[in-house]
Parts: structure tokens; C-alpha cells; sequence
């Protein structure tokens, strides 16, 4: 068993600006606050070099829950489709596996005059290992509660950006 949830929501900006946002990693700690995410860094190989933004390219993502516990999650970029789809896929040093999908439609009403925007639906998958899972149905709702949160989060810092 898992703890999934999937939600959308509508952006009132182009696909692209969106996009961009998404897969600025090294920002998610400014809206994924309910989330715990206190850092995000891309992980250099073996060279010391931190490779191009592509499918594949390590992450680790630093996260606080409720000042109790800390987890550093060591994930990897597994979908970078521009303006479509972005995926991560991680595990924590306790085996909880997490799964990011996030995908990106356009959703320009056609209505002259309407503002251009998408609409991004984010899935969420948290796989708990079997000494834990007795506690999957006391964090499932706050898992839901942190994600409505964490996208609107994400909304509004996104629209009250100005244009150009």
C-alpha cells in the first residue's frame, strides 16, 4: 500500500512560465512549505562536476516534518519533457519511496480577451516500507492537507509575479 494523491489546479500563466517553475529544484523550499522541503540541490558526480539539468540528474532534497522528523531524500529526475511533463523519484535512508509526476496542458480558455494559462496536475506516491506502514492512515490526511496547500502555494506565487 501507498499513499497517493493527485490534485490540479489552473495557473493563470503560460505553460512555459510555469514549467520553468517547476523545475527550478534549488526554489522548491519557497513553496513547499507544508511539505517540509527545507533544500534542494542538484548532486555533483564523482568529477565534483554538477551535471546539465536532464533526465537522470541526481537530487537531493532536504525535508523537516512538523520539527520531529528530518529526512534527506536522494531522488533522480526520471521525466523532463519541456512544458509537459517533470518527475522525480526518490527514497529516504528509512525506504520510504517517494514519487513526484507533475504534467502541464494548456488551458487557454478561447474566449477573446481570456488570460493564458495551464493547468498542472501533480500525483504524489509515498511508499512507506512494512515496519511503518501502521502510520500510512494517520499521515495520509496530512499528507493531502500539505499538497492542496503546497500548490496553491505555488499558484499564487506564480500570479502575483508581474509579467512582462
Amino acid at each position: 500500500m501507498a499513499i497517493a494523491e493527485t490534485r490540479s489546479i489552473d495557473i493563470a500563466r503560460p505553460v512555459d512560465v510555469v514549467f520553468a517553475a517547476l523545475v527550478d529544484v534549488e526554489a522548491w523550499p519557497e513553496w513547499l512549505i507544508a511539505s517540509g522541503v527545507i533544500g534542494v540541490e542538484r548532486v555533483a558526480g564523482a568529477d565534483g562536476l554538477v551535471a546539465r539539468f536532464t533526465q537522470g540528474v541526481p537530487l537531493r532534497i532536504e525535508q523537516r516534518l512538523a520539527g520531529v522528523r528530518s529526512a534527506v531524500i536522494d531522488a533522480r529526475v526520471t521525466a523532463l519533457e519541456p512544458s509537459t511533463r517533470f518527475a522525480v523519484s526518490g527514497r529516504d535512508s528509512d525506504g520510504i519511496v517517494v514519487d513526484i509526476d507533475a504534467t502541464l496542458e494548456d488551458a487557454t480558455a478561447e474566449a477573446a480577451g481570456s488570460a493564458s494559462g495551464c493547468r498542472l496536475e501533480w500525483s504524489l506516491r509515498i511508499a512507506l516500507p512494512l515496519r511503518l506502514r501502521l502510520f500510512e492512515s494517520m499521515a495520509a490526511p496530512q499528507v493531502r492537507r500539505a499538497l492542496a496547500l503546497d500548490l496553491e502555494a505555488f499558484r499564487i506565487r506564480l500570479e502575483s509575479a508581474p509579467t512582462d
